[in-house]
């Protein structure tokens, strides 16, 4: 049951840029079929999310704790160098109007695959061994990141509140990370 808000709150961390919020929130501005967009999108994310979960649980029967923990040290730092990677403009080609549902949902899952969220999905599953509830978990940290955007806008995502929360963000993956790292060569307990 740990492992649940565990990842709930490292990807939920882990979006703090809002890049995933505000390309969701102009994706449903752009498209008139909103319950087909929060469909292909949950869909997408959660497929991914199982996927993920499902390999890091394989992990966990196939490698060491000491192994997992530096799994999951690398993708909290991963992520957390993320969060401060410069964001590009656009990028919105997942974005079209005219495309099926299915279409939708086939671009969004692949667009989403290897993503931060479903790294870090993948290694807390690889140290617990419970990876339904670390993609649950996340996927619960995803929603939550997404809903400030999909209530104010795109637009949030420039605000100056959201790049400080990018950066403490940032900082506690780090630190957490590095904990972690230390942890794992037994340097603290």
């Amino acid at each position: 049951m740990d492992a649940i808000m565990i990842s709930l709150v490292a990807v939920a961390l882990a979006n703090a840029d809002g890049r995933a919020g505000a390309f969701f929130a102009r994706l449903l501005a752009a498209r008139s079929d909103a319950p087909t967009v929060i469909a292909a999108a949950a869909g997408a994310f959660l497929s991914n999310a199982v996927v993920a979960a499902a390999l890091g649980a394989l992990a966990n029967r196939t490698i060491g704790p000491g192994i997992a923990a530096l799994l999951v040290a690398l993708a909290l730092l991963s992520a957390a160098l993320g969060l401060l990677w410069p964001r590009p403009r656009g990028g919105d080609d997942a974005i079209v109007p005219g495309a099926s549902g299915a279409a939708l949902a086939a671009r969004l899952a692949i667009a989403q695959f290897g993503d931060r969220s479903h790294f870090l999905i993948g290694a807390l599953a690889a140290t617990s061994g419970a990876g339904l509830w670390a993609a649950a978990g996340g996927t619960i940290g995803w929603t939550i990141a997404l809903v400030p955007f999909l209530a104010f806008g795109p637009a949030l995502a420039e605000r100056r509140g959201l790049q400080w929360l990018r950066w403490g963000a940032a900082l506690a993956l780090a630190v957490w990370g590095l904990r972690v790292a230390v942890g794992a060569f037994g340097l603290i307990g």
